[in-house]
């Protein structure tokens, strides 16, 4: 409930992306659900306004759309990532830029505890795909959002992940 809420949000504009989670797996080897979202019961208010369902289409593509941006960006993380592995960051700062001309620096740690706290370097597919993926989820925020210093994603091994963006240098 609180994830097609939050989508419909999103879609709409009426949400500030601080952070953005989800609860689906996105791991190659974790068997992905169905994208088809059960249609929720109309009951009360919600029978008597048929135009809300366009948004939750709208959402539900939208959602979907970003779910297969992050899964793409962790197929080339998931590379670098050894056996046992309990937390995963990707943090892509903004290096310079104005306007249209960025650029970005990735870097990358992994922990073996799922506290995290000791993390180590790693290496994914290529720093530069990932960077430019996570750069990609601009197009689900609001053009004044997109101007973000730091963003960082961070994954689990069941296929969660977190995704938080800092506006500050």
């Amino acid at each position: 409930m609180l994830k097609q809420c939050c989508s419909a949000a999103l879609c709409l504009g009426l949400v500030v992306p601080t952070a953005w989670a989800q609860d689906r797996p996105v791991s190659p080897s974790t068997p992905r659900p169905s994208t088809a979202k059960p249609k929720p019961k109309a009951t009360g208010a919600q029978a008597q306004k048929p135009a809300a369902q366009p948004v939750q289409g709208a959402a539900a593509e939208a959602d979907s759309a970003g779910v297969k941006a992050i899964e793409a960006i962790f197929a080339c993380v998931a590379q670098g990532l050894p056996e046992g592995w309990q937390r995963a960051w990707v943090v892509v700062t903004e290096m310079s830029g104005t306007g249209k001309e960025r650029t970005f620096e990735g870097r990358f740690t992994l922990s073996l505890e799922a506290a995290g706290d000791k993390r180590w370097d790693f290496v994914p597919c290529n720093a530069r795909s990932v960077a430019e993926g996570v750069y990609g989820l601009n197009d689900f925020l609001e053009p004044e959002k997109r101007n973000w210093k730091v963003a960082t994603l961070l994954f689990t091994p069941n296929g969660r992940f977190e995704l938080k963006y800092d506006y500050t240098r």
